[in-house]
């Protein structure tokens, strides 16, 4: 355990005078003995190196160079104390963390989504712009800007919950990472409608609106999707095309699935749907659907995802993906 804070300065005012003890506690893992400065924040004391931190921040390198030998300067052992006003404490725990990590990236990938809100705030507010970028790399994982990558980044999203991914709508926005904003407005518009109100606090008035707005478009959008993917596969004729049995029996035997997901389910978002829709896992037997016909409805489902995707940034932001880009 680090020793105990004492004072350097003789003309500092004793406890009676006004000054209070903070009840902060030194780290007990960010805490370096050569360390040349401690970070205070009202939690924890983390001592570590100011060339490190000058290294990859230029807002804390000119911070700290600012003459610190003054009547008001606080001091663990000789070692100066900056306080971290208005940061969060484990905002500044992961990013010290980040710094110390040889591993960091590797690291990344094992982090929740509040571990990567945070550090992406704190990233971006003093300008560690290598670990902003790998922050934006991970959370890309998991909220993608392309459509190709959707597949494997829903495997993701079992894990998600309700409060770090409002939170996290709140940090971009304010950091400005507008390429993952259309899928996380996505994931918190899929919530049920009482998770979203009790959540809608967090949000700015702007934002507010973005999500009720969307969730309306894609609630309209998942509600009709049987007869749009009827008229889907029936306008492109995929069914006669393809089918090598009467059309009509497949088209009936899938209608009757389709009804029957639904009279159970009021709907289900439309990219949340599996790869091959209410046959997904059956069988040519259990399902009564050719495979050629099942094939021409998986195609007919992908295209409506995808043009549901398509629009994702129109839905939420009224921009196009291509307008989105990370400061």
């Amino acid at each position: 355990m680090p020793p105990k804070r004492r004072r350097t300065s003789e003309s500092l005012p004793a406890k009676d005078e006004g000054f209070q003890e903070s009840s902060a506690q030194p780290h007990k893992d960010i805490w370096h003995s050569d360390g040349s400065i401690v970070l205070a924040t009202d939690v924890h004391l983390y001592r570590v190196h100011k060339s490190l931190l000058s290294k990859h921040s230029k807002i804390l390198k000119d911070l700290l160079e600012i003459p610190t030998a003054d009547a008001n300067t606080e001091f663990w052992e000789d070692v100066p104390i900056v306080r971290m006003a208005g940061d969060k404490d484990d905002e500044v725990s992961v990013l010290l963390e980040a710094l110390y990590d040889r591993n960091f990236r590797d690291t990344l990938r094992g982090y929740q989504i509040a571990a990567l809100s945070s550090l992406l705030s704190i990233s971006t507010k003093y300008d560690f712009d290598g670990i902003r970028a790998d922050v934006l790399r991970t959370l890309k994982s998991f909220f993608p800007n392309e459509f190709k990558n959707l597949g494997i980044s829903k495997r993701l999203w079992s894990n998600l919950f309700s409060k770090g991914l409002f939170e996290l709508l709140v940090v971009a926005h304010r950091c400005e990472a507008q390429s993952i904003l259309p899928t996380v407005y996505y994931l918190c518009a899929t919530f049920p409608i009482n998770s979203i109100l009790e959540r809608l606090h967090i949000l700015p008035e702007e934002c507010m609106k973005n999500i009720l707005r969307g969730r309306d478009v894609l609630c309209c959008m998942s509600q009709g999707l049987s007869v749009r993917t009827m008229q889907a596969m029936r306008g492109d004729g995929l069914f006669s095309k393809t089918c090598r049995t009467v059309p009509s029996h497949c088209l009936e035997k899938l209608r009757a699935k389709i009804d029957g997901k639904y009279a159970l389910d009021r709907f289900i978002f439309i990219l949340d749907q599996p790869e091959r829709g209410v046959l997904e896992g059956l069988s040519v037997e259990q399902s009564g659907v050719c495979n050629l016909c099942a094939s021409a409805y998986a195609k007919g489902l992908n295209d409506l995802k995808k043009q549901v995707w398509d629009n994702l940034p129109v839905f939420f932001m009224r921009k196009k993906w291509e307008e989105l880009c990370d400061k």
